[in-house]
């Protein structure tokens, strides 16, 4: 409902049914609130400088379930087993009868700004989100006949700012411009688990290295794995052969999640040509690339060519002897060992690409040929990085966008470069 010229209320509640979801399929309520109140009326009311200064705010809880046929447990029944026999595939993941949807509330504060005769304009939101019932496949133990229990298991807390900053800083008869800035920030941390788990492991290379985990008070995206292992005074160890020993692969070496996001649009056109383009930034965070560390163990990077000739004597303690390494080793017994330690292979995500870039023409005069407008455009799409820390890879090229294959590169294309012409005709 609405209060008012410059006060607007909205109360809603929902009741939906869970289906799939909840114990003998409970219903849940859902409910929101938002407020928001125009205040240009009352601090500048000839609009002198402000044509909209609006506050909002708002307060929402929602459900969020699974797939579906989560609930009660089924066996697959091949057309035709082994020898004509008819045989129950066992699944690997024991369901939950029992399960809850996950229920996220969140509260959200903005401010949006709108000057200069519309043409400068803010958008800022302060957002906090917290998520409890959490839906998780657990590992368990094999004996259990299962490899995962699908259970409700804890609470994450995801807080941010979002900030939009647009502009016309010049707009003629033949001449405009257009351009945005976009700033975004999350903060997200696993705040608790069922009872007797501090942690959740929801991915593992093949090799058992490294690991991406949820950790009491860490983030959903922090990455585990292998060091150089070293002993008491730091020293770094090898074995009896000279060769580099590897830790255990529980050692923090970052998280997956960017420090912030932004980007720079801009939309430029004078008289019958258009120009426009896109950058946009990733900042922190990190990646393992196994990728890099695939081609330094097979000895076809250019980074493996170092030792191949000439060996090396690696500096540390040798643990047979306790005493300063004298062994050497080869290129390829280093490059062997180093590939499987995961420190070695993490890399900055920290990059800034074109993202976009297009340039147009628009015909004018044609109508004598039938055709009311006509246009051409040619457009590129990820174009090149204007700056990368990792080197050997595209830092956003992951498993996947889930959160839990995220911070890992595997062997992936790579990415694609695409360039392109729009043809538009309109009778």
């Amino acid at each position: 409902m609405a209060y008012d010229d410059f006060l607007y209320v909205d109360l809603t509640a929902r009741n939906d049914w869970s289906s799939t979801l909840g114990e003998n399929n409970r219903s849940y309520l859902y409910n929101s609130a938002s407020l928001s109140a125009l205040l240009q009326r009352f601090i500048d009311p000839e609009q002198n400088l402000f044509n909209l200064i609006k506050v909002r705010g708002s307060w929402a809880e929602v459900g969020n379930d699974t797939d579906p046929y989560q609930l009660y447990q089924t066996f697959s029944v091949p057309g035709e087993g082994f020898l004509g026999l008819t045989t129950l595939s066992s699944p690997s993941v024991r369901l939950n009868p029992d399960l809850k949807p996950e229920t996220v509330t969140s509260t959200e504060f903005g401010l949006e700004l709108s000057m200069l005769d519309n043409r400068l304009t803010l958008d800022l939101s302060h957002y906090n989100m917290s998520t409890t019932d959490l839906i998780f496949n657990v590992p368990v133990a094999a004996a259990t006949g299962f490899s995962f229990f699908k259970e409700n298991v804890g609470k994450v807390t995801n807080k941010g700012l979002e900030i939009t900053i647009g502009g016309t800083p010049i707009q003629s008869q033949n001449f405009a411009w257009n351009t945005n800035l976009f700033f975004s920030k999350n903060e997200n941390k696993l705040v608790e688990l069922i009872d007797g788990t501090d942690n959740l492991t929801y991915l593992n290379t093949n090799s058992g290295n490294l690991s991406l985990r949820a950790q009491v008070g860490g983030s959903i995206g922090d990455i585990y794995g292998t060091v150089w292992d070293t002993d008491d005074t730091g020293q770094h160890k090898v074995n009896a052969n000279g060769i580099p020993i590897a830790s255990t692969p529980d050692h923090y070496l970052g998280s997956a999640l960017p420090d912030w996001l932004g980007g720079w649009s801009n939309s430029i056109s004078i008289k019958n040509f258009s120009l426009s383009f896109l950058i946009d930034a990733r900042i922190g965070g990190k990646i393992y690339s196994e990728t890099s560390a695939f081609l330094d163990s097979a000895g076809v990077s250019e980074r493996s060519l170092k030792y191949r000739e000439s060996g090396v004597t690696l500096e540390g303690v040798n643990t047979e002897t306790n005493e300063a390494n004298t062994k050497a080793i080869t290129g390829q017994e280093y490059w062997g060992a180093m590939s499987g330690i995961a420190e070695n292979y993490i890399y900055d995500q920290t990059n800034i690409r074109l993202r976009e870039f297009a340039f147009g023409y628009r015909f004018s005069n044609i109508e004598s040929l039938g055709i009311s407008s006509a246009s051409v455009q040619l457009i590129g799409r990820n174009l090149f990085f204007l700056m990368r820390d990792a080197k050997d890879i595209d830092p956003e090229n992951t498993l996947g966008t889930k959160i839990g294959v995220q911070g890992i590169s595997s062997r992936g294309l790579p990415t694609t470069r695409t360039i392109g012409m729009n043809i538009t005709l309109n009778f």
